[in-house]
This record gives structure tokens, C-alpha cells and sequence, in this order.
């Protein structure tokens, strides 16, 4: 009985690996046909891109001796934006809806106390610097002390407190 038990096993044992590699092998002329890969296996120049797209370095070295003033300086040498480019960039979300404590660009009170209170030098200093709960520049270190200084003459202007 139990020659019999050991010969139905590996009957079993062989119909199914017999079965796994002709799945394995139908898989793999599937993937062929499906990818258009040719006898040569060269790709199509769609596919070339698209490798070359996802295959970028995440970083590159940047041997420009001037590269790191203009990274300290906020120049990417674009144009500087302008004061309402940058509010829509990096103010709007906590100047529209007041999140954070953020003045609304619409209370014309609150942004001429501040104006009178602290001055135009402290608001811009605390939109560089950074104040409470609003970041650096806003939240975003590429922008100059130029675009905020026109960012803060903006909201002053849009609030009515300039």
C-alpha cells in the first residue's frame, strides 16, 4: 500500500509541476506578445523614453561656481514674480480663510494695526523670517526677499491698509 500511496504522489507531484512550468512558460510568451518585443529585442522609441523618463537621477551635481550664491539669493534666473503671483502661490491658503490665526486679506482693521503697530519693515521681516505659525518665505525657500516684499505691498493694497 505503500508503494501504491508513493507513486500516486509523485504522479500528482509531477502532473502539477508539469502544469506550473507550462503556465510559466505560456507567461512568459504572453508577456512577449503583449510587450512587442521583436526577435532583436529592441524597444520601440516610446518605450526608450518613457525609460529614460523614469530612470532620471533624483539629484545632479552642479559644478557651477555660481550656483550657490544663486541658491542663497532665492535666483533661479526667471523673472521675479510679482506680489499677487506670490499670494496666490504661498499666501492665499491662510490669508483667504484665516487658518492658523493668519489676518484675512479682506479685515481691513486687523492689517492697518499691524501696519501702524509694527511698521512695513516688521511685516516684511516676519514674511521672510518667518512669524508664529506661518513659514520662511512662506513656505517656499526659492522666493526672494524682493517677491515677498511685493507680496506683503499686495495684501496691504488688496486689504485697503497701504
Amino acid at each position: 500500500m505503500t508503494a501504491d500511496h508513493d507513486k500516486t504522489f509523485f504522479r500528482t507531484f509531477m502532473i502539477v509541476l508539469g502544469l506550473l512550468v507550462a503556465i510559466t512558460v505560456l507567461a512568459i510568451i504572453g508577456a512577449n506578445i503583449i510587450t512587442g518585443m521583436t526577435a532583436n529585442d529592441e524597444m520601440r522609441p516610446e518605450q526608450v523614453s518613457r525609460v529614460k523618463e523614469r530612470t532620471q537621477p533624483v539629484y545632479a551635481v552642479n559644478t557651477d561656481p555660481d550656483a550657490t550664491q544663486m541658491a542663497a539669493s532665492g535666483d533661479e534666473g526667471g523673472e521675479p514674480m510679482s506680489g499677487e503671483e506670490v499670494f496666490d502661490k504661498v499666501c492665499t491658503a491662510c490669508h483667504t480663510s484665516g487658518a492658523a490665526g493668519a489676518p484675512k486679506v479682506s479685515d481691513t482693521g486687523a492689517w492697518e494695526k499691524r501696519l501702524s503697530e509694527q511698521g512695513k519693515d516688521t511685516l516684511y521681516k516676519r514674511s521672510i523670517e518667518g512669524y508664529k505659525g506661518m513659514p520662511a518665505k512662506g513656505g517656499d525657500p526659492s522666493l526672494s526677499e524682493d517677491e515677498m516684499h511685493k507680496a506683503v505691498d499686495y495684501i496691504l493694497s488688496e486689504a485697503g491698509a497701504s
